[in-house]
């Protein structure tokens, strides 16, 4: 089944609220396939499909869409779970040797 089938069969699903059939053509197509189907539809209409599936599959879904569908995502309350805050470096603790005491000093 290419893309556009696959988003016809996506959309029939969302129409009629069958989560089964949507978790199905999931794991039928696999998530390249099934992220470029989603793609090609609203983002209204992609955070619909997204809200029918686990979390865990949403958020490989949502690593496998276009930059620019998960920045539209944001604002619907969809958004990549981050398993680990992000750390920031501390550009002081990167000098070498004694150039750090002679600094803090």
């Amino acid at each position: 089944m290419t893309r556009q089938p696959l988003n016809i069969a996506l959309r029939a699903a969302l129409m009629s609220r069958n989560v089964h059939q949507v978790r199905a053509l999931l794991a039928t197509h696999g998530l390249p396939s099934f992220a470029k189907a989603l793609a090609l539809c609203s983002p209204r209409v992609a955070a619909d499909a997204l809200s029918l599936l686990p979390q865990d599959k949403r958020n490989a879904v949502l690593r496998h869409l276009p930059r620019h569908l998960c920045d539209s995502l944001l604002p619907l309350g969809i958004a990549v779970a981050r398993p680990y805050p992000t750390r920031r470096i501390r550009w002081d603790l990167l000098a070498w040797g004694d150039t750090a005491a002679r600094i803090q000093a």
